[in-house]
């Protein structure tokens, strides 16, 4: 069965051609000999890329057969993908620095950036994330250069695994600077493991001739003991992000209670925003204006409300609308719980319905 494909009508249009002039083995002129087209979807904008390949016009030439294309498109996304390189770094990025589940990381690509992807992608870009972050060398030239300007290090351990069966990301980092320094994935989680792996970041550091000031961990069973033997005399701390989710262990259950009552509310209100809608067409809700209507169009069946009932429906569908979006709010797991800060901001929507009945009745008794 044929599926419907994805709407793609508004893509900005961008075109790329390489830019070698001259066969780099004949130095004979190069001529396109390809032309191809592509859809690429970013954080910021859906992206209809043209991307114009050369090669050698000499017909004598051994090495005529050499593609030369441009190298905007391999910055801008990696083969085979339709989805830019932003989104695979921020989709990674959230998943297993800020520790967002997959299910949680799709609805803010949806929500927030609009982005069209459907949740296993999710899963499909933190996986190509864990093999880019493998090909991270922390001994390059750069990174030690900038490890003497700050003078120091201030080394970050950490080790994600997605399920059961798969081998653990391990990911060295320096916090002062945010840099990754190595990222290796697992198998074997035995301390001598751990020892080899700690020590490439250790002769980094003797390398660059800057101090490691302290060190971040969890509680690993095997990862605790390697650091006190690669690490003798440095101060570690474990991790306090680990430390706020064990204390907030306690609180899951009443927090998942508040984000269902919460979505209950969100379900309530949209009813309300479609009674307004029916009752009262001129409305548009979520705005305070009222629908323009043609002159031509014939009158709608029923009474038409007067100013006064036009001005409440107003004020109910705004108010309706914020109630939606506080019961939606976003926030962080463990010093912001979402089910928390829904809930607070649908108490302060209801403050302001009540403010506004008060504030009515008010008006009724003026005009008595």
């Amino acid at each position: 069965m044929r599926t419907r494909g994805r709407d793609r009508t508004g893509a900005e249009l961008r075109q790329y051609v390489a830019p070698q002039i001259e066969c780099a083995f004949c130095s004979a002129g190069l001529g396109i000999c390809e032309t191809r087209h592509r859809h690429v979807q970013t954080l910021a904008s859906l992206m209809h890329v043209v991307a114009k390949g050369k090669q050698c016009s000499s017909p004598t030439c051994e090495h005529r057969k050499i593609r030369y294309r441009p190298p905007e498109v391999g910055a801008l996304v990696l083969k085979g993908h339709e989805f830019g390189r932003d989104v695979v770094l921020w989709a990674g990025d959230q998943h297993i620095r800020e520790k967002l589940s997959i299910p949680r990381v799709h609805q803010r690509l949806v929500r927030e950036f609009g982005v069209p992807i459907c949740e296993r992608s999710v899963g499909n870009l933190v996986d190509d994330y864990v093999a880019l972050c493998q090909c991270v060398a922390g001994d390059s030239e750069r990174l030690r250069e900038r490890l003497k300007r700050q003078g120091a290090m201030v080394l970050c351990v950490d080790g994600v695994q997605f399920d059961q069966a798969s081998a653990v990301l391990y990911v060295q980092r320096d916090a002062i600077s945010g840099e990754v320094l190595y990222s290796e994935r697992k198998l074997a989680r035995g301390k001598d493991d751990l020892v080899a792996m700690l020590r490439r970041s250790a002769a980094l550091a003797a390398a660059a001739g800057v101090p490691i000031l302290g060190i971040t961990s969890d509680k690993e069973r095997s990862l605790v003991p390697a650091i006190a033997e690669v690490f003798p005399g440095v101060p570690h701390q474990f991790c306090q992000t680990h430390f706020l989710k064990n204390l907030a262990e306690p609180l899951k259950q009443d927090e998942q209670e508040l984000a269902r009552e919460a979505r209950e509310t969100v379900l309530a209100l949209r009813k309300v925003q479609r009674t307004i809608e029916r009752r009262c067409p001129q409305v548009a809700v979520g705005t305070t204006e009222a629908k323009p209507v043609a002159e031509d169009a014939a009158p709608e069946a029923g009474p038409t409300p007067d100013e006064g009932a036009l001005a409440e429906a107003r004020i109910a569908a705004a108010l309706a609308r914020a109630g939606t979006t506080a019961g939606i709010a976003s926030g962080r797991p463990i010093t912001d719980p979402p089910g928390l800060k829904r809930v607070h901001r649908l108490l302060q929507v209801r403050d302001a319905v009540e403010q506004a009945a008060r504030k009515r009745g008010l008006q009724k008794q003026a005009g008595r």
